[in-house]
């Protein structure tokens, strides 16, 4: 007894025991090690799964992918197509700008031309009113025969009569 409690506790006493023990023994570690294959080969198939797994959602997520960018791609070409439209259009509103900014100092400059004749006309009537108030008293002074009067009359608006005369 005290061999078979010895080769209990210490595992490499020789083996003392029978022939059926050790074809048990044998037995019992080959099927703890076929066992242990077992879960090693059933641990290597769950991770096999789970990265065929991770490859399938990998490559679902890189179709994905492809289509947005794509996608993109083709909004990206629109964007630049449009962005030239855009860029002609500026440019010919930029022209166009110039051409009218030309045409208002032209318009500009005309009407300052147009102001100026106004502004002579005006001082033309003016004179030619004063002209011919003063030759009207003049003349209505020498129908009741005051020649005095007729004269000093006809000098007070010589000077506007002249002036008119010049600008006209």
């Amino acid at each position: 007894m005290a061999d078979l409690l010895e080769s209990d506790w210490y595992p490499y006493a020789p083996d003392v025991a029978s022939p059926t023990r050790r074809r048990r023994r044998r037995s019992v570690a080959a099927v703890l090690v076929g066992l242990l294959f077992v879960a090693v080969l059933g641990a290597l198939v769950a991770d096999t799964v789970r990265q065929h797994q991770g490859f399938e959602q990998a490559q679902t997520a890189l179709r994905a992918t492809h289509q947005r960018t794509a996608d993109l791609s083709a909004r990206l070409d629109q964007l630049h197509h449009d962005l030239g439209l855009l860029t002609s259009e500026v440019g010919n509103d930029a022209t166009a700008l110039a051409q009218d900014t030309s045409q208002l100092r032209g318009t500009q400059w005309a009407l300052g031309l147009t102001q100026a004749s106004v502004a002579q006309q005006g001082i033309l009537i003016s004179s030619l009113q004063t002209c011919l108030g003063g030759v009207e008293a003049a003349l209505n002074s020498l129908a009741v025969g005051n020649q005095d009067r007729a004269g000093a009359e006809r000098n007070a608006v010589a000077s506007s009569c002249t002036q008119a005369v010049a600008h006209g």
